[in-house]
């Protein structure tokens, strides 16, 4: 209950429930040993997945994972959270789904869905968060499964990551993000979200989704003709749009079964990280927030665990 309700409040529900008093400095401590040990437990199994076999040990082989679908994806993101003396500090989240495929109603054509979902989320810096979502994506036998994607924003930081660690991954730019691209160019050349906008913004849609990047981009350059000063929102969103093309090949991806959506991780900063942890007014000790991520990652990704024997209580 302290996972996912403020301390005060859970203590109350908890003696109504039960009749057993517990105060909120008990829960508190209680969760921050609990989400402690989780922590410990995150940080040797990421450090295990990484570390070279000394030769003076004997080498034992990981057990083989079968993953839960044919084709996984992996998509990783950030949120911001308040911790004490520090201020806003990113936590960076990874989300690893099952892909599976649904007929549409209207289309009768099979549709990319992302289910069972698991998380990882701490606040860590891009190394040893690629340790840590490194360490999950195992867990999930991703790197025995058939298909990969890779469904994310375009931070550097996320691509590096998937560059190193999944060389056959289909690498896709969400498609959503790409469509935010095309609404602060238009908003830029028209007054926001008006007639004009919004009709220019449905034909590009189109082009995109078919895979008529050029055309899109030839019909950019109409609105800001040669000559005409770039605004600098439009020219970032321009390279954007260029250094990413070869990941926005929708209608390929959509063609092959692949998700173009992120919207399982950026739904997850919301119900993992910020309903829990960014609340009005909450502010975090870093041992405190990090116990907090690794609980709520864990209890939402399902995860069996025996809590006693966590605690040591066993």
């Amino acid at each position: 209950m302290g996972s996912e309700i403020p301390f005060a409040r859970a203590a109350r529900q908890f003696e109504e429930l039960t009749h057993v008093s517990i105060s909120r400095n008990s829960l508190q401590r209680l969760a921050t040993e609990y989400g402690g040990r989780l922590v410990a437990q995150q940080a040797q199994e990421a450090q295990t997945m990484v570390q070279i076999p000394s030769k003076e040990r004997e080498v034992v082989w990981r057990e083989r994972v079968e993953p839960a679908s044919d084709v996984m994806n992996i998509s990783m993101d950030g949120a911001m959270v308040n911790i004490r003396e520090e201020g806003w500090k990113e936590v960076k989240l990874v989300t690893v789904s099952a892909v599976r495929h649904q007929l549409d109603a209207e289309t009768g054509k099979a549709v990319a869905h992302l289910s069972e979902h698991s998380y990882r989320a701490g606040l860590w810096d891009a190394t040893e968060f690629g340790q840590q979502q490194w360490a999950e994506a195992c867990r999930r036998g991703v790197e025995n499964a058939n298909y990969l994607s890779s469904v994310n924003d375009g931070a550097a930081w996320i691509w590096n990551i998937v560059r190193m660690c999944y060389g056959n991954c289909v690498e896709i730019i969400d498609w959503w993000h790409a469509v935010e691209k095309l609404w602060l160019i238009a908003q830029q050349r028209f007054e926001t979200e008006s007639e004009e906008a919004t009709a220019w913004v449905s034909a590009q849609k189109q082009h995109l989704i078919t895979g008529r990047l050029r055309t899109l981009l030839h019909h950019i350059r109409l609105l800001y003709p040669r000559g005409r000063p770039l605004p600098d929102d439009v020219r970032n969103a321009i390279f954007y749009l260029f250094h990413n093309r070869w990941r926005m090949r929708y209608h390929l991806f959509r063609k092959a079964g692949y998700p173009i959506g992120s919207g399982t991780v950026e739904s997850a900063c919301k119900h993992v990280v910020q309903q829990r942890l960014k609340q009005s007014g909450m502010r975090w000790s870093r041992l405190g927030a990090q116990a907090m991520l690794a609980l709520r990652s864990t209890l939402l990704s399902q995860h069996q665990l025996n809590p006693l024997a966590l605690l040591g209580l066993t």
